[in-house]
């Protein structure tokens, strides 16, 4: 009698060596989670983004050290409300409307804005539909936040 190698359990095989992977189902996990793959077309896209911000901030006064917050107020130009409008339903759908509060809550506490332009964004948030599956921010949805912030600063200066 042989034994044949594909017919042994795997699962079996690793409770026998102690292994504890294994996903909540009991399904044992073949490869580790890898992160999401960024492409050309997204990473080109971030780029740009950061690129936009660079150019938008030479337009715009000198900051000198400790000058913040960067938007004081929100602008009421229609170029604005469409940006605000942007931005939030990104933070919506990615977070959820927690999380996207508390992000706000951040941004007024590293100083981006300040606490008056928190609350007046986050009393908008309701008007946006929850997403069916929601994940925490990670540092690369704060710097799409900064890019909408120093868009919206930019709105602010040009009216």
């Amino acid at each position: 009698m042989s034994l044949n190698p594909r017919q042994y359990d795997v699962r079996e095989l690793r409770s026998l060596a102690g292994h504890p992977r294994a996903v909540a189902d009991g399904a044992p996990r073949e490869r580790p989670l890898r992160p999401p793959n960024r492409n050309r077309a997204e990473q080109t896209a971030r780029s740009a983004a950061f690129t936009e911000i660079l150019w938008r901030q030479r337009g715009l006064r000198t900051v000198t050290d400790g000058e913040r917050p960067y938007l004081t107020e929100v602008p009421a130009t229609p170029a604005a409300e469409h940006e605000i409008g942007e931005w939030l339903g990104y933070l919506v759908d990615v977070g959820g409307h927690l999380r996207s509060r508390d992000a706000l809550s951040y941004y007024a506490e590293i100083g981006w804005i300040t606490p008056a332009v928190a609350k007046t964004l986050a009393r908008r948030l309701p008007g946006y539909e929850s997403p069916r599956h929601d994940r925490p921010f990670t540092p690369a949805d704060h710097r799409i936040s900064l890019v909408s912030l120093v868009r919206l600063v930019s709105c602010a200066s040009e009216s």
